[in-house]
């Protein structure tokens, strides 16, 4: 019987004891506690590639029973059959062996300040009730002791006239632990980044790093009673001054992993992925899932990512054999990622950089600069740079690791595969269809176009241009005329109150029109002819007088004219160059 599959299992104990599929990254535990000698290592990798179930492997690996210290049966049981188990020496020397403060900040992601500092104190509570015993240490003096049962209070903690107990709780849980068991804790924080991100995103940044970098900080600088510690994120925020004067911190991104055991640390190697697809029977689809969830690099090492992997093995294995049941790679990662950051900077992308999109999504790469030390609290600048950044290190794009430029931080980038590309589609999509602003903004836009007046149009696509690009029309390796055709769908399909019908690159006359539009009274035609101009200087009225010329000379209007029911024909002749356009009309009806 095969073992079962369990999707996003972030608990390692649980997973062996419910006889789940496990691929063995065991062997990481030794190079993260041995043979990496920093005091803290940060290891920043996508969402969804398992640092979570990492982080719970490491904590049931080392963390001691505090009932019965020299008691190592739970890991024998849970680690009998791994890799890191066959290294006796080192299971004697760290198995079991250590106090372990294990803490996720995943969860404290607050609409608002309060909401945020309310959940980081259920999360400090959670973590300390994981050490009740301390309450009744013959170890810990007296003050101490009622120091630990104050602080354990959610009420209290939850409280932001507490803060300064909140900013110091880890470093306090440290020196209760080192002093009751006579060895400094190991502090393993699991997305250490998620509530800096979420109050960028929110507007409650200053605020939240007031109480995470103190939180953090005073737990890993100068802490003469922590012993090792690791954290993941997504992104390494150095600037953020959480990590200023940390002088013994190694930094394994996606492109500075240090070595290969480290790369291969979190995520699937191409022989782990072809072993799961052999164990449950799907290796002849070996290259659609390769075509699909390849092409990751951490640092040199090709990786996969194991959402994508387990998804699709689970997805597929019952249907094997099974008449009418069609194996498919399906897009599992569009629902799990954070995508705030395209809705982010969506509008502040430029036309220059509209076509280093267009070269991503025609398969291509681009060479941009990457600031691996961004802080969060620059995102609101909208600078172009950080959005190239955010999206190699939150997962959508990865890097050519064989790449060298003679500019420092410059890097290739491309997208890692199908489904990424069509999940990052999905977005730009979705941010056409669904933001307020462009909704509203188009309004005016629709009925100029319905009363043929050429102002009105122009001026709401100047202000629509000013603040909005787009790329939905995907075609490959498309001319630029197709990124303003793409913006144009992309504002119709927004006021479908006022369109009938909305048709593209449409047959008609003798020729093919841009789009045609009839009204929703269904009364009314507007025939818009898109051009492009090569220099700023050109002169756009000139041609788009001659775009309106076109629509004449090509008889795009001819089926319209003798319709009884409609009353008005509209030609727009539409001159584009970068984020301005001129707009002619001529009624013909």
């Amino acid at each position: 019987m095969l073992k079962s599959i369990r999707i996003g299992a972030e608990s390692f104990h649980k997973l062996i004891e419910s006889d789940s599929y496990y691929v063995d990254k065991t062997s990481f535990i030794k190079t993260v506690f041995q043979d990496n000698t920093a005091d803290v290592m940060l290891i920043t990798r996508p969402r969804r590639f398992g640092k979570t179930l990492t982080m719970s492997t490491f904590h049931d690996f080392l963390a001691l029973d505090p009932k019965n210290p020299s008691d190592v049966s739970r890991q024998k049981k849970w680690f009998k059959d791994t890799k890191i188990f066959e290294d006796k020496e080192f299971c004697a020397k760290y198995m079991g062996k250590f106090p372990v403060i294990f803490i996720s900040l995943k969860s404290v992601s607050g609409n608002d300040f309060m909401g945020a500092y309310q959940q980081l104190g259920s999360t400090i509570y959670k973590m300390l009730c994981q050490f009740d015993y301390l309450a009744e240490s013959n170890k810990l003096k007296a003050d101490a002791i009622n120091d630990f049962k104050r602080l354990k209070n959610e009420t209290y903690l939850c409280d932001p006239e507490n803060k300064n107990a909140v900013k110091n709780a880890l470093e306090r849980l440290c020196y209760w632990l080192s002093i009751h068991h006579e060895i400094n804790p190991i502090l393993l924080i699991d997305e250490y980044d998620v509530p800096i991100a979420k109050a960028a995103h929110y507007g409650y940044y200053d605020d939240m790093i007031d109480i995470i970098s103190p939180f953090l900080s005073n737990a890993l600088k100068t802490n003469m009673y922590l012993g090792r510690a690791v954290l993941t994120g997504c992104l390494r925020a150095a600037k953020e001054s959480i990590f200023t004067g940390l002088n013994n911190l190694q930094i394994c991104s996606v492109l500075d992993t240090g070595d290969d055991d480290i790369s291969k640390g979190i995520g699937f190697t191409r022989k782990e992925t072809q072993d799961v697809l052999s164990y449950y029977g799907l290796s002849d689809f070996y290259e659609e899932v390769r075509n699909n969830y390849d092409g990751y690099y951490f640092g040199t090492i090709h990786m996969y990512c194991p959402w994508d992997v387990m998804s699709f093995c689970y997805s597929n294995y019952k249907k094997i054999g099974v008449e009418n049941k069609i194996i498919t790679a399906d897009n599992y990662w569009i629902n799990t990622s954070g995508n705030d950051v395209i809705e982010e900077f969506m509008g502040f992308i430029n036309s220059d950089d509209v076509e280093k999109m267009q070269n991503l999504l025609d398969g291509e790469s681009i060479t941009t600069e990457v600031r691996t030390s961004l802080c969060y609290g620059d995102l609101k600048n909208h600078d172009v740079k950080d959005f190239w950044t955010l999206m190699l290190y939150t997962g959508y794009f990865t890097f050519d690791p064989q790449y060298r430029s003679a500019k420092k931080y410059e890097y290739r980038l491309y997208i890692p595969n199908e489904e990424i590309k069509d999940c990052f589609k999905s977005k730009i999509m979705d941010f056409f269809e669904t933001n307020p602003d462009m909704k509203n903004n188009t309004g005016e836009l629709v009925k100029g176009l319905f009363k043929g007046n050429a102002e009105t149009v122009e001026n709401s696509l100047n202000g629509l241009l000013a603040k909005y690009v787009s790329i939905r029309d995907f075609s490959t390796k498309a001319p630029k005329e197709n990124y303003y055709h793409g913006f144009m769908n992309g504002l119709l399909v927004n006021d479908i109150s006022l369109i009938k019908e909305h048709k593209s690159n449409f047959e008609s006359g003798d020729g093919y029109s841009d789009l045609i539009l009839l009204s929703s009274s269904r009364d009314m035609i507007s025939i818009l002819e898109l051009k492009i101009a090569n220099q700023e200087l050109d002169d756009r009225v000139s041609i788009s007088e001659k775009a309106i010329d076109q629509i004449i000379k090509t008889r795009y209007a001819d089926s319209f004219m003798g319709n009884k029911t409609i009353k008005s024909v509209y030609a727009f002749g539409i001159c584009f160059y970068k984020k301005s356009c001129s707009v002619v009309c001529k009624k013909l009806k």
